[in-house]
């Protein structure tokens, strides 16, 4: 699939260009993954692969299975194993995993935080004084996006009634994502959120919450959620209550699927998320830093325009042609 190249990228590649080639025993990069059978996660390994087997080197992957403790095993284990030059860290929790950022920094292993920002405070995108560099986003900057979203359906109506779903009760990035789709709202006098609950970022559970959600509170407008997958199984939900185009869907990351429902009118926005083109920055950034000639230490997300539309992330029937869905 042809993916749109970041103007981080192009820098970073010109810069490349003028570096001596490297050798076939280049630099090793140990890539620590949340899960790594899931879509989204496998194209942030690929991304960085791909950046790092061009400059002559090598990654190794492990995968924490959604576990910290595992995850800060993994690093002392890479540490310990001495085959390695840096690590890219996609971290479970970027509160907890900063005992592991500490070990790996005293080994003097640079560490570059991937998608999931690293600090003791949830809310800002400046990295750990032990994070080498990051490419990342927070929950409040993908709250925020799909507040600015709802507001975009509920436009020209009187009153709005909303039913919002997260992942899981008590994952702090869903609370924090949360909480920002009601700090955008609450600046808005004719939006209400009517109903909020978890739907573990399936289509099944997304069905069945929203079926609820649709019985208890008829007056829905606009389902959101923080993930395409649990939109999608709204769908079915207004189907089969027969509000067909009666309610607005807005999901989360443009997946093929979720873009494709954008793309064909049946999802009013998906908030895109980029995991190739954020692969390809950490390895880009994971190469410089063992290089010493880190130039940028955090990049965010949300403002890689190519590959997001110049309008920004929100993907709708006015920009989705513009895009092209990275998972």
């Amino acid at each position: 699939m042809h993916r749109k190249v970041s103007l981080f990228i192009l820098l970073a590649i010109v810069l490349a260009l003028l570096m001596p080639v490297a050798a076939q025993d280049g630099p090793r990069i140990a890539v620590l993954l949340p899960l790594g059978n899931n879509e989204y996660v496998r194209n942030a390994a690929l991304g960085v692969q791909s950046v790092v087997e061009a400059a002559g080197g090598s990654i190794a992957e492990y995968d924490a299975g959604f576990v910290l403790e595992e995850q800060i095993n993994q690093i002392e284990d890479v540490i310990t194993s001495g085959d390695f030059d840096a690590i890219i860290l996609y971290t479970v929790d970027g509160v907890g995993i900063t005992v592991g950022v500490d070990i790996a920094h005293e080994a003097g292993l640079p560490v570059i935080a991937l998608d999931a920002a690293i600090n003791p405070d949830r809310k800002t995108l400046v990295p750990y004084e032990n994070v080498a560099a990051q490419i990342a986003r927070t929950g409040d900057g993908d709250g925020s996006q799909i507040g600015q979203a709802i507001v975009m359906a509920c436009e020209g109506m009187d009153m709005c009634e909303v039913a919002f779903m997260i992942g899981f009760e008590g994952f702090p990035l869903d609370l924090d994502r949360f909480n920002a789709v009601e700090d955008v709202v609450n600046m808005h006098d004719h939006i209400e959120i009517v109903a909020m609950q978890a739907a573990s970022y399936t289509n099944e559970h997304g069905f069945e919450v929203a079926t609820d959600m649709l019985q208890a509170n008829p007056g829905i407008d606009v389902i959101a959620t923080v993930g395409d997958q649990m939109t999608l199984g709204a769908e079915l939900a207004v189907e089969d209550a027969g509000l067909t185009g009666q309610v607005a869907l807005i999901g989360q990351g443009a997946s093929i699927d979720g873009y494709n429902a954008v793309k064909e009118g049946r999802m009013f926005a998906t908030v895109a998320n980029i995991p190739y083109t954020n692969g390809q920055i950490a390895g880009q950034m994971a190469l410089q830093a063992i290089a010493g000639e880190l130039y940028v230490r955090s990049v965010n997300m949300y403002d890689q325009a190519p590959p997001f539309p110049p309008s920004g992330p929100i993907i709708t029937a006015d920009n989705y042609e513009g895009f092209e869905p990275q998972w």
